[in-house]
């Protein structure tokens, strides 16, 4: 890791579920990148790639299609994914930033807006959020801008991104 890497951070607690976010991301990418979930509670929240330091979607493709860039960022090269029936760069990722998408891509994940930052732009959901929920920060600031509210309303999204299964009694069973 270095001091440079940038990665997205949500808070969650700032939210206000206005799907801001996701229509910058449609707009700028066509299909969107940051896609809006409602949980069982029903708050409307923003479920996004977290770029990770040690990304298991890398791991689990078994093309090559998804990489670490030199900036820290995980990018998706379309033209090396197949579309794997077996899906396993979505099932990898623990926060459900990878999403079959229905269309030629068969999978789309946040890119930071690469073209943008080329350009000296923020990416489209931070310069767009009206709640100033949405950060483009170094993992050490997302560290500070981590609040016990944040936490909490993270907690809840993620339990309904990734909810804990328990097995159903079985009927013939006593």
């Amino acid at each position: 890791m270095t001091a440079h890497e940038k990665i997205l951070f949500i808070d969650y607690s700032r939210c206000i579920g206005c799907e801001t976010c996701e229509s910058a991301c449609r707009f700028v990418h066509g299909n969107p990148r940051i896609n809006m979930t409602r949980t069982v509670g029903g708050i409307m929240a923003p479920v996004y790639c977290r770029h990770c330091e040690s990304a298991a979607c890398v791991k689990s493709c078994p093309r090559g299609a998804l990489m670490k860039s030199a900036d820290g960022s995980v990018l998706l090269n379309p033209v090396l994914c197949a579309g794997c029936e077996t899906k396993s760069c979505i099932l990898a990722c623990p926060f459900g930033g990878i999403f079959c998408t229905g269309l030629d891509d068969a999978v789309a994940k946040c890119d930071l807006c690469s073209h943008r930052q080329a350009m000296g732009m923020p990416p489209a959901c931070v310069e767009l959020c009206p709640c100033g929920a949405v950060h483009h920060v170094t993992r050490q600031e997302a560290e500070t801008l981590s609040t016990p509210e944040y936490e909490a309303a993270h907690k809840m999204v993620m339990d309904h991104v990734r909810p804990v299964l328990t097995s159903l009694p079985r009927k013939d069973k006593s």
